[in-house]
């Protein structure tokens, strides 16, 4: 766990500066008058996108008046006080609201000195790739590119590549879609999104139910009635916060907490207690999971489900065909397994740590502190789990500690280790993992976050230095993309070759400073960080990227329409851009 620190001695030179209370809430630190406390962070609190509806951190609190609160605000809501152990140590989980959140974490000395530091977390995507179609938001309006077959673009029509005029084959503004959008999410041929207000939409294909707006008004577009060509509301769910797409199955996760399903149901992935499909949404039925906390993540796959708690706990439902649900086998025929999970229990991802996923924040008086009555606080060198991804049939988990563990499919090394060089050797890990398995490759690493799609896994690191060949100057260098499992390359004949990669390899070494992307099925977006940070458009603008397979315009680029395998990432510019 790396720390942010900030030294006494840079907070009496800054003191003679006389800064006012005033600040400067552009910056991610501001002294206020005399010395400070000492405050120190771990790296889970920074400025960034977030795909969790909370953040996670650690920290401690020194000065040698003693220190009298330490507090902290998500944007202009009331203040909140955290509670510091005896050796100044504390530990905090702080919800977030949907779009742009504003965290000014603010320590006071029994002097009146004040140290404050301020990230701003952005809750939702601008990115979005599913089966070949890929968009991206831009001052809250849709962009959208590529295939086209369920009208999953946005167009209002479907088309195909050979259409002369109207297919997206680069990006167009969807003048449908509301003008008000945060946070967009695709999987195989349809669409969702959030505006601010958290009102969630959804397009493309429907034949499962998968978008929630019930079983009349669709459109014809390969069958008949199996798709919606509108981007229309979906009804019964207010104040949303997250989606998750899956393969035929979405989530909603509200702020409240609860979740919604809707779409395909025959493994119990709505996690309603049935294996009845729904074309409207349906409350996920978390009763028998004892001891849950408020659920701040949802993640979709294939067949499968899962939730992630503010306590750490991971929470799953739906198929258990490649050991999906982490229970120590595969459930199909040959196990005399019946496949059918239809509501949610606990994974038990970090073994033998099942009691020591709680963070309490709890409030206290601003007295003078540390106090003899206020004992030093066991669980914050517990590990947590704090990040979930999933692909097709494969699940990651990030945790606290910055370890990453997985588990279920792994027959192209999407897990890792049964790749092109450990495949077929003594070494090589298992077609499938049964239980959740630390990745080793991980240690000492910097996460950011960890993505999935297909079968395939990325993660994004920060501080890597240059003995990865990733950095000028000998200076360590942020947002760098790291792959493994599956991963397609094109030889000088043209011809695509799928190599698995055993363990986390940078293949996409021009791309630097990249703070968030979205996975499709197999091809990829990246936004990059502006060079300028601005708190207005920090979350907005930026270089877009897309690689990965080519198909019907799926990356965006009018030179790469009709080639299959492009894995050089390569700008993407929107109307305005051009």
């Amino acid at each position: 766990m790396r720390l942010s620190h900030l030294t006494q001695a840079v907070a009496l030179i800054s003191a003679t500066l006389i800064l006012t209370a005033c600040g400067n809430d552009s910056d991610d630190t501001t002294i206020i008058d005399g010395t400070p406390p000492l405050l120190t962070t771990d790296s889970n609190f920074t400025d960034g996108y977030s795909a969790v509806a909370a953040i996670f951190f650690s920290g401690q609190v020194q000065d040698s008046s003693g220190i009298k609160s330490l507090t902290y605000q998500r944007n202009e809501e009331p203040v909140e006080t955290l509670n510091v152990d005896t050796n100044g140590d504390f530990n905090a989980r702080i919800l977030l609201a949907l779009g742009s959140n504003k965290i000014t974490l603010e320590a006071t000395d029994n002097a009146g000195n004040i140290m404050r530091s301020i990230k701003t977390v952005y809750l939702g995507d601008t990115v979005a790739a599913g089966g070949s179609h890929t968009a991206a938001l831009r001052d809250g309006q849709l962009y959208g590119w590529g295939r086209n077959n369920y009208g999953q673009t946005g167009l209002g029509m479907t088309t195909k590549i050979a259409d002369v005029m109207g297919h997206p084959d680069t990006p167009m503004l969807m003048h449908s879609a509301p003008k008000d959008l945060v946070s967009i999410k695709f999987n195989q041929n349809h669409s969702l999104a959030l505006d601010a207000k958290g009102q969630v939409y959804s397009w493309g294909e429907d034949i499962s139910g998968q978008l929630g707006r019930g079983n009349t008004g669709r459109n014809d577009c390969s069958k008949t009635e199996d798709c919606r060509l509108d981007i229309g509301a979906i009804d019964g769910i207010d104040n949303a916060v997250m989606v998750a797409a899956g393969y035929k199955h979405n989530l909603v996760l509200t702020k409240d907490g609860s979740v919604w399903a809707f779409g395909a149901n025959t493994q119990g992935q709505l996690g309603n207690a049935t294996t009845i499909n729904s074309s409207t949404p349906v409350k996920v039925d978390f009763s028998a999971a004892a001891d849950i906390g408020h659920i701040v993540q949802v993640v979709a796959s294939a067949n499968s489900s899962y939730a992630l708690d503010d306590k750490g706990q991971v929470w799953g439902w739906g198929s258990d065909a490649y050991a999906n649900l982490g229970r120590g086998q595969e459930c199909n025929k040959a196990n005399n397994c019946i496949n059918i999970n239809a509501t949610p229990f606990r994974i038990d991802v970090l073994s033998g740590n099942s009691t020591a996923h709680t963070i309490v924040d709890v409030h206290t008086n601003n007295a003078i502190a540390p106090t003899p009555e206020i004992a030093s606080d066991s669980n914050i060198d517990l590990e947590k789990v704090t990040q979930l991804t999933a692909g097709r049939d494969h699940v990651l988990a990030l945790t606290n500690k910055e370890a990453v563990y997985a588990w279920g499919l792994n027959a192209s090394s999407q897990i890792g280790y049964n790749g092109e060089k450990f495949n077929a050797t003594e070494s090589a890990w298992a077609n499938t993992i049964l239980t959740p398995t630390k990745l080793p490759w991980f240690t000492d690493k910097n996460i950011r976050r960890i993505y999935a799609n297909g079968n395939a896994s990325y993660a994004l690191l920060d501080n890597v230095s240059s003995n990865n060949g990733t950095s000028e100057n000998g200076s360590a260098t942020d947002g760098i993309l790291y792959a493994w499992g599956m991963f397609g390359e094109t030889n000088g004949a043209g011809k695509t070759v799928y190599n698995d990669l055993d363990e986390p390899t940078n293949k996409l070494s021009n791309l630097k400073n990249i703070d968030n992307m979205a996975m499709g099925v197999m091809h990829l977006i990246a936004h990059e960080k502006p060079l300028q940070k601005d708190a207005n458009t920090s979350h907005r603008d930026g270089q877009l990227f897309t690689w990965g397979w080519s198909f019907e315009g799926s990356l965006g680029n009018k030179d790469t329409t009709h080639v299959w395998m492009y894995n050089t990432p390569m700008p993407v510019n929107l109307p305005s851009q051009l």
